[in-house]
């Protein structure tokens, strides 16, 4: 399976949790993905608007948790850890009609831990930058036991 077809399976399965991604992300577009990168794109609506009328910081903030965790998908992953640390840097903004670009990369997943970068983007001007960490020891777990279950079909 593609990179991108196979974070496509891990993202359906995040919307049908039906949960805060669903609620927030709906609209999030997978683009393209090689092996531990991902882009996606969002288009700004209303509902993701702070009082202010600009794209709200929660907004980027979560873009950040998905992107981080769609690139650990990129490694091939069927889970992809919980969330160790997450923070954000706030470059400018991004308002309604805008399209997000989403550049996301695993930069490094060990036994334990996966670190991975985003940058959020509206064309060429940087909206926000993001670092993610995650556990994923027992994400290998599951995803050892995908593989059998997979092989044993």
């Amino acid at each position: 399976m593609s990179a991108l077809n196979h974070c496509k399976k891990v993202w359906t399965n995040f919307l049908s949790a039906g949960g805060f991604d669903m609620q927030t992300l709906a609209g999030l577009k997978l683009v393209s993905a090689s092996k531990g990168k991902i882009l996606c794109e969002l288009q700004v609506e209303k509902q993701h608007l702070n009082r202010l009328g600009g794209c709200h910081g929660g907004l980027l903030s979560t873009i950040v948790d998905v992107g981080g965790s769609l690139a650990v998908a990129a490694e091939d992953m069927e889970g992809t850890g919980v969330s160790t640390d997450l923070n954000i840097s706030f470059v400018s903004g991004a308002k309604i009609g805008d399209k997000l670009s989403i550049d996301s990369r695993c930069d490094k997943i060990g036994g334990t831990l996966a670190y991975t970068t985003v940058e959020i983007k509206v064309d060429d001007k940087i909206v926000a930058l993001g670092r993610h960490t995650k556990y994923v020891r027992l994400a290998h777990k599951t995803n050892a036991q995908a593989k059998r279950a997979q092989d044993s079909e």
